[in-house]
């Protein structure tokens, strides 16, 4: 019952914040689409606000369908290769001229008609996470040998050329966190792990320092590491980190119990897309390091409870599943919060539960709803 609390109060805490920090971008983007003739009416300053309830609506549905399906029928290999193929499918979607949509140099989004545009990595995520759990159960007494890495590493490369492509590299970074995280759990030894670490890193390093130079495609991957690297260079390559340096503002500006809910200014377009990606930097000046501190401690507390709960179950397929999921969840929120704190460049990551999303939040809910029945023995 203390995650469906737990999820409870992120939804809630979510959609209170892109009620607050989505004002001006709504107010603008809904002038702009009047002016376009695709809106009636006046401009409204709750657009993402009311967006974001149909999203969490939709979500709670979906949510409700994936708690009436069985834990048994992802432990069958035959019904976890159909799923993994189909997003694989869904995937690939985005290659095709009039489907897939370019989004800040990147083919992130598929536009289905008749029926909404979505994001399908964050499925791809979750896919792969059941596809990498039926994969090492059927590998688990072959683990620590050189042809299961040799294994690993192939089938972690194809996903790398997929999401190079589009390019997408930090999902890449967190779908081998997830996966070295789920290895380890199911016993591969820790030196195997950050062996296969250290050369994943190094891979993903050398693929984005030197995609700006292969192609003018990559160009804004180039300029992000660059930027990251050395802030000292053409005004045109600073403005890539604007978000940045004004969330370290807004962050610093709210100080230690912040300027309380509503009462802030780098909403006001200072911050780009404060209600996705820095959702984290657009609320910390409202709510302050306090309210920081108890976001973070809900991410924390469903680790630990869920943790702390785990070694009363014997079967080792919820058990993985699980580790995998609560991976996910965590490994997302953490590098979002590391990038809006300039820690990590800019990675178009949103955050856990609170970031404006309709995909994001359809798979967040998901997710948290295996976890409630990965702990319910009897589901």
């Amino acid at each position: 019952m203390p995650i469906i609390i737990i999820w409870i109060i992120l939804t809630i805490f979510g959609i209170l914040s892109i009620y607050s920090v989505s004002i001006y971008e709504s107010f603008s983007l809904t002038v702009a689409l009047i002016a376009k003739g695709t809106r009636q009416g006046d401009p409204s300053n709750y657009f993402y606000f009311f967006k974001q309830l149909t999203n969490a609506a939709i979500a709670l549905v979906v949510a409700w369908i994936s708690y009436t399906i069985p834990m048994r029928f992802f432990q069958k290999n035959k019904n976890i290769t159909i799923i993994a193929v189909i997003l694989m499918v869904v995937q690939l979607l985005v290659f095709i001229p009039g489907i897939g949509m370019v989004l800040n140099g990147a083919r992130w989004w598929i536009n289905i008609p008749i029926l909404w545009s979505m994001q399908p990595a964050e499925f791809f995520k979750l896919g792969y996470v059941l596809f990498l759990w039926a994969w090492l159960i059927r590998k688990r007494d072959r683990i620590n040998t050189k042809e299961f890495f040799v294994s690993f590493l192939i089938l972690n490369a194809w996903f790398f050329f997929v999401f190079l492509l589009i390019p997408d590299l930090w999902t890449v970074m967190i779908l081998a966190i997830v996966g070295l995280i789920m290895c380890r759990y199911a016993g591969a030894k820790i030196k195997y792990v950050l062996r296969i670490l250290f050369w994943w890193l190094l891979l993903w390093l050398f693929a984005g320092s030197i995609a700006g130079m292969v192609s003018d495609r990559f160009a804004y991957i180039q300029k992000r590491f660059t930027y990251f690297i050395s802030s000292s260079v053409d005004p045109q390559a600073k403005q890539i980190w604007r978000q940045n340096e004004q969330a370290l503002l807004a962050i610093g500006g709210g100080g230690l119990f912040g300027k309380w809910y509503g009462k802030w200014l780098q909403k006001f377009w200072f911050i780009p897309e404060a209600q996705s990606d820095f959702v984290f930097a657009a609320l910390s000046e409202e709510i302050g390091f306090v309210g920081n501190m108890f976001l973070l401690g809900l991410y924390i507390y469903i680790a630990y409870y869920f943790l702390t709960r785990l070694r009363h179950i014997k079967d080792d397929h919820r058990k993985i599943i699980g580790i995998g999921i609560l991976s996910l969840i965590l490994v997302q929120a953490f590098v979002n919060i590391w990038v809006n704190i300039k820690i990590l460049p800019n990675t178009w990551l949103t955050l856990p539960f609170i970031s404006y999303g309709g995909t994001a939040l359809m798979v967040n809910f998901i997710e948290i709803i295996l976890l409630y029945k990965i702990l319910q023995r009897n589901k």
